[in-house]
């Protein structure tokens, strides 16, 4: 094991933000810090000077905000950028959202100051959020698409199978995600057509300060109805379902929603597995389920159990994700019909669904 310290790039437009955070950074001698940029122009030219293993990124900045600089860093020096906000500003809010499409792999609030009673507990995890985001290994980012890419065939696993859905089968479409999901969710939710057939289920890995400004967010653009999964809610075709912030969610069996606060499984709540190890109970065959980029494996064994089931599953291909863990992880137990880009899942959801 190396003992090299984890570089860190601070990027802050306030003084009273820069000290906080200059003086967390340097007081854990797990992290060196190599620079501080008052705004995102300068924190592109400073991931290229200083080459950081992570970027602690604000948001609001003069000169170039925190959404274009990520932008730019993705698509010509990626490296893991945590975005760290004020979630209580609406202005930053919605342009957190858009960072986090941009290519950013983890959003949090900005830790306390001395004196606060959470002081302690927030300025734990903004250090251990950045030295957990320091070890993605993340991808370049190209520049938006203007058209859906074509189907590319992929090698998978000799067990691999093709599940043959029956038509007009499916009851559920449920999908996972983490770093980088949103990218791909919004590709997904912002194609589906109004009057889509079945409830759409969705986790993603996200704080759970930003999951209200998350739904509002994935509301902007789709034609479906976007809303916080509520415990005892019967699921409806034709509706988005987002688990609530640190709340699993499952379904029960007659298609009531179930949120709850059980241990965190492969260290995340809500999780994926708990969410399509539950659709496999209920729906089993009836379930088309989606699971995108991410880190770690979260997912990876709901969705071979679901494969299993007979359900139709799909993972991300690995050069359209900024992670490729969680679907890496699935195509390698032998859990998925199908690995396509967002664009082409997209087709295919309707496709099948449609059928």
């Amino acid at each position: 094991m190396s003992n090299r310290k984890i570089k860190v790039l601070i990027v802050e437009d306030s003084a009273v933000a820069q000290r906080l955070l200059k003086t967390l950074v340097e007081s854990d001698e797990r992290f060196e810090l190599v620079a501080v940029a008052v705004n995102g122009k300068q924190a592109c030219e400073f991931v290229v000077k200083f080459r950081p293993d992570v970027v602690s990124m604000d948001i609001l900045m003069p000169v170039m905000d925190g959404v274009e600089a990520t932008r730019r860093i993705m698509q010509e020096t990626p490296v893991p950028i945590v975005i760290v906000s004020s979630y209580y500003q609406s202005s930053e809010l919605e342009m957190a959202m858009r960072v986090l499409k941009a290519g950013a792999v983890s959003i949090i609030t900005r830790p306390n100051g001395p004196g606060h009673s959470k002081y302690e507990q927030s300025s734990r995890q903004y250090l251990n959020t950045l030295k957990l985001m320091s070890e993605i290994s993340v991808v370049k980012r190209g520049k938006e698409k203007t058209a859906p890419l074509p189907v590319s065939p992929v090698q998978l696993p000799a067990s691999s199978k093709i599940n043959i859905p029956e038509p007009g089968g499916f009851r559920a479409l449920a999908i996972g995600a983490s770093a980088g999901g949103p990218e791909g969710l919004s590709t997904i939710l912002s194609g589906l057509p109004a009057g889509f057939p079945v409830p759409v289920f969705v986790v993603q890995h996200i704080d759970s300060h930003f999951a209200e400004g998350f739904a509002t967010w994935l509301n902007s653009f789709s034609e479906l109805p976007v809303s916080i999964a509520v415990n005892g809610e019967k699921a409806m075709p034709g509706r988005v379902y987002l688990a609530p912030g640190n709340h699993h969610l499952s379904l029960s069996p007659g298609g009531t929603l179930c949120t709850h606060k059980e241990m965190p499984v492969n260290s995340s709540r809500p999780s994926v597995d708990v969410l399509f190890n539950s659709l496999a109970q209920v729906y089993g065959k009836n379930t088309l389920a989606v699971l995108l980029s991410g880190m770690g494996k979260d997912g990876a064994e709901g969705l071979k159990k679901l494969y299993d089931a007979g359900a139709f599953t799909l993972a991300q291909e690995e050069s359209s994700c900024l992670v490729y863990g969680m679907p890496g992880e699935a195509v390698k137990l032998g859990a998925v019909c199908k690995v396509l880009t967002p664009d082409n899942i997209l087709l295919e959801i309707n496709r099948l669904i449609n059928k």
